[in-house]
């Protein structure tokens, strides 16, 4: 058995529609029942999300006119299909529901979480009737669920936390039925419900590949495969290295510091449920499913004979601490320091310090939350760069205790007369990270990506 989850962009064409049914009818006559899970057609959470702003304002007319979008986008492709009649009965309810929704929104013009949540679950509502629809037009035998066996612990409408055990018994008792009949369940992603049995998302980033990670561990499913617009994890941003290829084999932690950074694959908070639970997670293509794509394992153990398996960059804002400026000591500064950025929700990218400088980076967007900046003047004389980014480079993890590999990534940067403002390095050394001027950051990847990645057993 599978999970195979499909990303918006697999939801959003004729094309890829089609490709979405090939996969699943492939995956069918291997005598394979697969579980399907899916994100909202491309645009369409927007589209609610947009919704809810503007109930919130009163704002209706505007509101039936976005409304009648999202309707639109799923009937016109069901005529495609020539399955209108029965697209429309499947999300007729929905509609119209949504549409008194954000009536009683706009009445009182207060957007909750919980109305929130429930407002942005209806994307993947509406986009697993249309597919389960499209699946029996060919021939399979689709059925749409929607994820109200996924069960949240109750303390947050937006980033619920999962109850593993009543999700496991729920969704067991949903599904098997089906399964036992070769029924193809259609799931959708990105929400549960809490212990009131009211939908409560599961995060705003990655949501639906970790409902994906969430049914494949309840049925102890070893594979999960997310299907999405990209061949899989690339040696560097095909944009600035034309010659990036494809990463065949990957650990856990090395994709984790490639997606922090800047390789937009997926969320992996998403899928470590699997990857602990000793199963693997591939990306694949929708639009190419012949390649192979990238396979992720908690660990690697093949020996690569390159320094580095990727590359990948964010731009940030760099922000050092006067430790001596300061009245306080060095631990009440660190203190308040991290205090100050868990209260205000602002992740510290990187990290270097000595006795008289502390050295940070973060998104411009968390520098501005919930007052961080001011709070932060108060903590001790700080100088903010702009303009800045970060560079990750991913080693494998035989590199650890091999002597030189800083200096050759010293040695590819330094050739295009660029200035590296920080370094950082875990105690891994599968992730090295750089602090420069963003205008150099282009010419930086592509010297590393030439001096530092070979051929070796990892890549296709």
């Amino acid at each position: 058995m599978k999970v195979l989850k499909f990303g918006g962009t697999s939801m959003g064409s004729e094309d890829s529609l089609r490709q979405v049914a090939s996969i699943i009818r492939q995956n069918y006559e291997d005598e394979q029942v697969p579980v399907i899970v899916c994100s909202a057609m491309s645009g369409v959470t927007n589209l609610l999300l947009e919704m809810g702003d503007l109930a919130e304002k009163g704002s209706m007319p505007a509101i039936d006119s976005l409304l009648k979008q999202i309707e639109t986008k799923h009937l016109e492709m069901a005529a495609v299909f020539e399955i209108t009649e029965e697209v429309e009965a499947a999300i007729r309810p929905l509609l119209e529901d949504l549409h008194g929704f954000v009536q009683g929104i706009a009445r009182i013009r207060e957007l909750s979480d919980r109305s929130l949540a429930y407002l942005a679950s209806l994307g993947e509502r509406l986009s697993t009737r249309l597919l389960a629809e499209i699946l029996k037009q060919e021939g399979l035998p689709g059925i749409q669920q929607d994820t109200k066996f996924i069960r949240t612990t109750g303390g947050s409408y937006k980033c619920g936390e999962v109850d593993w055990d009543q999700t496991k018994l729920d969704l067991l008792q949903a599904l098997n039925p089906l399964l036992e009949q070769k029924q193809i369940p259609v799931l959708t992603g990105f929400f549960g419900t809490n212990p009131q049995s009211i939908i409560s998302l599961l995060g705003w980033r990655g949501g639906s590949d970790y409902s994906a990670a969430i049914v494949a561990v309840s049925l102890d499913c070893p594979t999960l495969e997310i299907w999405t617009d990209v061949d899989g994890f690339l040696s560097a941003d095909p944009r600035i290295v034309p010659e990036a290829h494809v990463i065949s084999h990957i650990s856990y932690e090395e994709a984790t510091e490639l997606c922090f950074f800047g390789a937009k694959v997926l969320h992996p908070r998403t899928i470590r449920p699997v990857i602990e639970g000793g199963g693997e997670v591939w990306i694949k293509n929708t639009f190419a499913p012949e390649k192979q794509g990238t396979r992720i394992t908690k660990v690697h153990e093949e020996k690569c004979q390159t320094l580095m398996l990727s590359v990948a960059s964010k731009p940030v804002v760099m922000i050092s601490l006067d430790l001596f400026g300061s009245l306080k000591s060095q631990r009440i500064v660190y203190k308040e320091l991290f205090d100050l950025a868990s209260g205000c929700e602002a992740r510290m990218d990187l990290i270097a310090s000595s006795e008289s400088i502390f050295t940070f980076c973060m998104s411009a967007e968390d520098m501005g939350k919930n007052g961080f900046l001011e709070a932060l003047e108060n903590i001790a004389p700080l100088q903010i760069e702009e303009d800045k980014s970060i560079i990750c480079i991913v080693s494998p993890r035989s590199v650890h205790g091999q002597a030189g590999v800083s200096a050759q990534i010293f040695q590819a940067v330094a050739k295009e007369n660029v200035s590296i403002s920080a370094f950082s390095q875990n105690a891994s050394e599968i992730a090295q990270l750089l602090v420069l001027d963003t205008p150099k950051v282009q010419d930086a990847i592509r010297s590393l990506h030439t001096s530092l990645t070979q051929h070796c057993p990892c890549e296709q």
